[in-house]
């Protein structure tokens, strides 16, 4: 892990997810790249130049702004950092960004699960949530920064073919010498009264060295289950597939993918499915 790339809107869950970036990233020796979109300005009536010139001004400002928080948090946290301040919107443009500044992992804040918070949450957080485009790390409001020692992998399917899409969690539990928990839960444990078949796995070769563990439940309220597992197995990470095709398409689902990250405690490694080696 190489780059962390950090949106920021300067609001207080954005700096709380950028400084628990920049304490991975001390962790990591990583580098931390500070991003900041605006949008591109509703006016037809100026001339191209006028309103380059505001376009143009308008980066200064926000790059004067970036710079004075990358110096704050250089001096913390010893670490290299980046500014980016561009016209456009995090939705749209992180794929971009990540993929300019060699970005391994963005992290992001997100709100907690109040009923206020859920009318609220047209956030860009959840929207790169929802494209599932970016490797993306959503640390909630009442995470402070450890150490992780166990990730829980909530995994429907452990026939993994795209190895890249493991990567910022095989990272992270390299990293700090973390155990994986392998939390598969099955849609049914019979077919035609016979006990099933186990899962075609590749995971033994993806995970290779890294201590991993099994643990296996039926598929009925998964999401109470998950939140629960978190709790029983002391995990400082939670990291999880949004497939949209699986036996789990009811749990990884745009409402129920961002419903657990809203109640969970911990942060939520959401690993991109459309990530390339």
């Amino acid at each position: 892990m190489k780059n962390i790339v950090v949106p920021t809107d300067y609001s207080e869950n954005a700096t709380h997810a950028m400084h628990y970036a920049a304490a991975l990233a001390q962790k990591a020796h990583a580098r931390l790249v500070l991003y900041h979109s605006f949008p591109y300005p509703v006016v037809t009536d100026l001339p191209p130049e006028i309103l380059q010139g505001f376009i143009d001004n308008t980066i200064a400002e926000h790059l004067e702004r970036l710079t004075e928080i990358k110096q704050s948090i250089e001096k913390q946290y010893a670490i290299e950092a980046a500014c980016v301040a561009e016209v456009g919107s995090v939705m749209r443009d992180l794929p971009t960004i990540m993929e300019r500044e060699k970005g391994d992992l963005a992290v992001m804040g997100l709100r907690g699960a109040n009923p206020l918070t859920n009318i609220l949450m047209g956030s860009s957080t959840t929207e790169v949530l929802r494209q599932g485009t970016v490797p993306l790390l959503i640390v909630p409001g009442t995470a402070a920064f450890k150490s992780p020692e166990r990730i829980l992998f909530a995994c429907d399917n452990p026939l993994i073919e795209n190895s890249a899409l493991l990567c910022p969690m095989k990272d992270i539990a390299a990293l700090f010498g973390a155990e994986i928990e392998v939390f598969m839960v099955d849609d049914s444990q019979t077919v035609h009264g016979q006990p099933k078949p186990p899962h075609p796995s590749n995971l033994k070769k993806h995970f290779n060295k890294i201590k991993h563990v099994y643990t296996f439940e039926m598929a009925e309220g998964v999401r109470e289950q998950i939140l629960q597992a978190i709790g029983e197995s002391k995990a400082d990470l939670l990291a999880m597939i949004p497939r949209h095709h699986s036996v789990w398409a009811y749990l990884f689902d745009k409402s129920d993918t961002l419903s657990i990250a809203l109640q969970s405690t911990v942060p939520m490694l959401v690993l991109a499915e459309k990530s390339t080696a």
